[in-house]
């Protein structure tokens, strides 16, 4: 026979209302505080000289004036020109405040660098555009390990930054639309002191990534924003420290913080953060051939 239990059955002390959240709080804070924190990315490591190896890589001194470089690479070959500091750069993605130590000659000797593999990926004409990147990168690596013999280590240290963040009354970038055939374009061009961006179907990620470029700084994208966006940025830069005072009307416009805030709806503010750093151990001087 069922029983039906009403609340008048039920023993007075399970009538009242019971107060459970703080005890639920209580137990469960401790469990939330014994949560392991986030851990950071892993940090890059230098190359090894036995990460790939060249059937023919040439080495030799260049007459590219020192401010000057170039880099290219095709299926089967890598090609660079310029400072060994800039080919650093170029090998592991940095900016110039992301590389420390190492002799003089880094920055005021310029190398022309072309090294070529027999056997090239089958694939590599259906390779995206990063992936190809990324190729290069690692044989660029490669030869500076393997020709000028650096050795080098990452760490991680507290540098200024900035965040990028909405503005007051919210972002002005229209959504990429779905039926896109331009999605991930960007291009940036500067004339002088005048600089356009134009962006089809990226990430906020990537236009950090310029504003890295454009600022020596780490930019860090905090807007929260995702998908893909459209963008359109003009600015002028400020002139160098030691030019004479200009009067051409030309070169007037709005920073690129103030372009920023303006055409974009999005703002920069200045931070401290962790910023990975390659530190030169040691390099050479290679023969030449």
């Amino acid at each position: 026979m069922a029983m039906r239990l009403s609340e008048k059955t039920l023993p007075h002390a399970l009538r009242k209302p019971m107060k459970l959240a703080p005890l639920i709080l209580a137990l469960l804070t401790p469990l939330a505080l014994a949560q392991p924190a986030p851990q950071p990315a892993p940090l890059p490591t230098c190359a090894s000289p036995t990460l790939a190896t060249f059937d023919v890589a040439s080495v030799k001194p260049s007459q590219l004036e020192a401010g000057s470089w170039h880099n290219s690479g095709t299926a089967d070959s890598v090609t660079g020109g310029g400072t060994i500091f800039h080919m650093i750069q170029t090998a592991y993605g940095l900016r110039d405040y992301q590389i420390s130590g190492g002799p003089n000659w880094l920055t005021n000797s310029t190398w022309d660098i072309v090294a070529k593999v027999d056997q090239p990926p089958a694939n590599y004409n259906s390779l995206t555009r990063d992936a190809r990147t990324s190729l290069q990168r690692q044989r660029m690596a490669a030869v500076l390990a393997q020709r000028f013999n650096l050795k080098c280590h990452f760490e991680t240290k507290q540098l200024p930054i900035y965040n990028l963040v909405l503005a007051k009354g919210g972002a002005k970038l229209p959504p990429t639309p779905a039926d896109s055939s331009k999605k991930g374009n960007m291009n940036w061009n500067g004339q002088g002191r005048q600089n356009n961006m134009d962006a089809t179907g990226v990430e906020l990620t990537a236009v950090a990534n310029m504003l890295s470029q454009v600022l020596g700084r780490t930019v860090v994208d905090k807007t929260g924003l995702t998908g893909l966006y459209d963008a359109k940025l003009n600015w002028t830069s400020d002139p160098p420290a030691n030019a004479p005072a200009s009067t051409d009307a030309a070169a007037s416009g709005p920073s690129i913080f103030t372009a920023l805030e303006e055409q974009l709806g999005l703002k920069l503010e200045s931070a401290k953060g962790p910023v990975p750093v390659l530190v030169i151990d040691s390099i050479d001087k290679p023969s030449e051939n």
